[in-house]
């Protein structure tokens, strides 16, 4: 398997707040500054600290993102249509316990803060060429949207 990408991390995250700062690192391995092969968090406990349990949901989430925009190889260049399964995880538990007064308003908190992320994803993005971002440059040309 190829190796991760190095990315200047400090880079990244010049422009973010303590939590976004905090969620983006996770997704980097802090003794090579290489992405992480896997998702920071294997486990998130859905039984416990709420937000600690949305702060690694939120960090596999980025850490997915991330890898299928620079990594650019098996088995992180496939499209990432798993990447919010930590994510809803969090919100179904919520509905669950109660948190929401209907379906619909837990959908809306959930794409939410997807919506958050997402932007999350893009501005740190931003701060590094394009060209870097492997995995969208082959996704391009296979789209011919790159030539």
């Amino acid at each position: 398997m190829s190796r991760m990408p190095k990315l200047s991390v400090d880079v990244m995250v010049a422009g973010c707040d303590e939590n976004e700062t905090r969620i983006v690192r996770a997704a980097f391995n802090s003794r090579t500054g290489c992405l992480r092969a896997s998702k920071p968090y294997s486990r998130i406990a859905l039984d416990g600290d709420d937000d600690e349990a949305e702060y690694r949901a939120s960090a596999n989430y980025v850490w997915r993102m991330l890898c299928f925009d620079y990594a650019g190889f098996h088995p992180h260049n496939c499209m990432p249509v798993t990447a919010d399964w930590d994510l809803g995880a969090v919100y179904y538990t919520r509905e669950g316990q109660g948190d929401y007064a209907s379906r619909d308003e837990r959908r809306d908190a959930e794409k939410s803060a997807r919506v958050a992320l997402d932007a999350l994803v893009k501005r740190v993005e931003s701060t590094l060429p394009v060209t870097l971002q492997r995995g969208v440059m082959q996704w391009g040309r296979a789209l011919g949207m790159i030539g």
